[in-house]
């Protein structure tokens, strides 16, 4: 070859080879580089959108609070928490990207910052919450003078003060992170042009057409990346905004009720008891006139009674008082004693302590699917023994109703059984299981399992108010 060639042709071959492989070691290296400066520049992104973020929530939850204080409305309540929910989320969110390693080498004092806005956002969130726990308690005067005082308005510039600082901050990091990437991109272009020279056209070739490659699946890497977290975030909004509308429907059912029951019991339950009331003094002054009259009048009396009865059980049904008046378990073992004694079931009853601590909203969704159970036992079992067993398990609240009666085929059972059907909806809102066993002849066993910890539970008590 050196014969054919020459030695020179060959040495200039090798140094080119030679010349190459340390062009390809340098643009490896800087291709790196721009790689982590890439990654820097995406989680600064990320932390400008997250800042951004921020502030928008916390000035949701300040228009929230005025607008609760002004209009005293608790429809502001739920957008007012999470709001603050999102602050904080966005600040534990931005301390964990200034711990990444991929940028904690450049971070310097960011984090003693984020620090000072974190106590500014708590700061100015326990003052809006004071605000509001005075404004529940009927002090909107105090609540007022607390809004017009300095320290809400200090609170709020020093977050402001800091947020901009921290977002200048981290505007110059980006820039110095964007000038170093782009000093990278031009030296290995650099590298690129020289060993194309030192090269064939063919080898060029190859190296750039290898270069393109290895840009274009970096670049396809990043988008399907950002896809697929895109994706999964609005999977996961749009699966709890469907939680939140279920469980929303559920209290807009029990706040009718409670409205149908009070209107039943105040309006109706006094013109029963007024009506009653002429009858017996028509009965006292007809009694020795027109003595037939009068005992018919009896009888309608003794009608307006079982009226009067009935509508207590459908108020009752409707809205139980003891569930508002003594809690869930009493109310709950009132529900199941009395259904046991008006129908003289053999009852087996087993609940938690008195003192485990439910939530309102998981509280409701037991209670009725409870109360339906019994109420179709009532109706269509024909059963003689009945047992209830409730107990909390780890993260769930379990419910087991079972009954001796007739049973039914689960085949036959269709979606028109509004009642079943109520109760799988009611369960599968929150995420939770309900199962029906039952064969003729073999009763009815109904099993709910109810997650404690949901992220449609924390509904405030006033909502059904």
């Amino acid at each position: 070859m050196i014969d054919k060639l020459g030695g020179r042709v060959v040495a200039s071959l090798i140094a080119a080879m030679v010349l190459t492989l340390i062009a390809v070691a340098f643009t490896d290296s800087w291709i790196v580089a721009i790689g982590k400066e890439d990654a820097k520049l995406k989680v600064l992104n990320e932390n400008a959108r997250v800042i951004a973020t921020l502030k928008a929530s916390l000035f949701h939850a300040e228009s929230a609070q005025r607008g609760f204080l002004v209009t005293e409305r608790v429809e502001y309540l739920n957008p007012f928490n999470q709001a603050l929910d999102e602050a904080r989320l966005s600040i534990k969110t931005l301390k964990e990207n200034f711990d990444d390693e991929v940028i904690s080498d450049v971070i310097k004092q960011e984090g003693d910052l984020l620090q000072a806005i974190a106590a500014s956002v708590e700061a100015k969130a326990t003052e809006m919450q004071m605000t509001i726990q005075l404004a529940k308690s009927g002090n909107i005067k105090n609540a007022k003078q607390i809004i017009n005082l300095d320290q809400g308005l200090v609170e709020a510039s020093k977050f402001t003060e800091q947020t901009q600082q921290l977002t200048d901050l981290q505007l110059k990091l980006l820039e110095e992170i964007r000038s170093k990437r782009n000093a990278y991109a031009a030296l290995s272009r650099a590298s690129l042009i020289g060993s194309a020279i030192a090269l064939s056209f063919l080898v060029m070739v190859v190296i750039r057409q290898l270069i393109n490659e290895i840009a274009n699946r970096d670049r396809l890497s990043q988008a399907l990346a950002k896809e697929r977290l895109t994706l999964e975030v609005n999977l996961k909004e749009r699966t709890d905004l469907l939680e939140t509308l279920a469980v929303d429907y559920q209290y807009d059912v029990e706040r009718e009720r409670r409205k149908l029951a009070r209107e039943l019991h105040d309006e109706l339950g006094s013109i029963l008891t007024a009506t009653k009331m002429d009858i017996s003094w028509v009965v006292r002054t007809l009694k020795d006139i027109a003595p037939q009259v009068s005992e018919k009048l009896r009888k309608t009396s003794t009608y307006i009674d079982q009226g009067i009865q009935f509508k207590r059980r459908i108020v009752q049904e409707l809205h139980p008082a003891m569930l508002s008046t003594f809690g869930f378990w009493p109310a709950m073992k009132e529900l199941v004693e009395s259904a046991a004694e008006r129908n003289q079931w053999e009852l087996d009853l087993i609940l938690p302590d008195e003192s485990t601590q439910l939530r309102e909203a998981l509280g409701l969704i037991a209670y009725r699917i409870v109360q339906e159970s019994l109420n179709n036992a009532t109706k269509y079992a024909k059963a003689t023994k009945v047992s209830v067993n409730i107990m909390v398990e780890l993260k769930h609240l379990k419910l087991e109703i079972e009954d001796n009666g007739v049973g039914m085929d689960m085949k036959v059972v269709g979606a028109e059984t509004h009642g079943l059907t109520g109760m799988r909806h009611r369960v599968q809102a929150i995420g939770g299981h309900l199962e029906i066993i039952s064969e003729p002849g073999k009763g009815v066993f109904t099993r709910a399992l109810i997650p404690l910890e949901t992220s449609v539970t924390n509904v405030q008590a006033t909502t059904l108010n």
